[in-house]
């Protein structure tokens, strides 16, 4: 008689801890974020400096696209954060539908002190918009390597008020100064999306985390080929 309760207690164990299992892994889920703009304006660094709290002194530009992802847990839920690192292209921004599918977030990079590449956010964001509904999809401006502003308060105040209306203008969640070199404002700038996307679609299961990355053939491949290294800070 002994022998079968005990028997019965471990099936029941057994069972909650595969009930359990199973109720983590629909738990974890992920979350695909693109970030694109100029080229230099230090895109890779800002993730590299979220993710590995590293800043590589010399720039390579990106080919094509370059994937990485950060854990994050929030509210008992692990969210696999997937970053795809869009290549720069100056006078063309262009996306193509094979790295915006499933987007669930989207980081437009410009850089301080050169107002053309904040203005080039906006071919970023249409070239998107072509591609796929980014209607209800939260999207930050980070203006990186404001360490270059120098000591200038006033000045620094009334460009953050220049760089605010202009996310306004364009219907950005929130706008964000941030250097990739000293880490300001990096982890505030990410966690805030994150927390957005979590808000909007936290929810949904079709997120529910996948073991691979499967990419169609559009003539693209995805690569994290880096180009000889560079002299120069990004």
């Amino acid at each position: 008689m002994d022998d079968k309760l005990n028997n019965n207690e471990n099936n029941n164990q057994k069972n909650d801890t595969i009930k359990e299992a199973k109720h983590k892994k629909k738990r974890n889920k992920d979350l695909k974020i693109i970030i694109v703009g100029n080229s230099g304006t230090g895109k890779t660094s800002l993730v590299n400096k979220y993710i590995h709290n590293k800043f590589a002194e010399t720039y390579s530009p990106t080919i094509a696209s370059q994937f990485s992802y950060k854990i994050y847990k929030k509210d008992d839920v692990i969210y696999r954060v997937q970053f795809w690192d869009i290549a720069g292209q100056d006078k063309n921004p262009e996306t193509t539908g094979i790295f915006c599918q499933n987007t669930k977030g989207i980081v437009l990079c410009c850089e301080v002190n050169n107002i053309e590449t904040r203005n080039d956010t906006i071919k970023w964001k249409e070239s998107i918009e072509k591609n796929i509904n980014i209607e209800n999809i939260p999207i930050i401006l980070v203006e990186n390597k404001c360490d270059l502003l120098g000591e200038d308060e006033n000045k620094y105040n009334k460009d953050l008020d220049e760089l605010n209306i202009f996310g306004e203008n364009n219907n950005l969640n929130k706008c964000f100064r941030t250097s990739a070199l000293n880490g300001f404002n990096v982890e505030e700038s990410f966690n805030f999306l994150i927390d957005e996307i979590i808000r909007m679609f936290g929810n949904d299961n079709s997120n529910e985390r996948k073991d691979t990355v499967k990419l169609k053939n559009e003539g693209q491949q995805q690569t994290n080929i880096r180009s000889q290294q560079k002299n120069k800070c990004c």
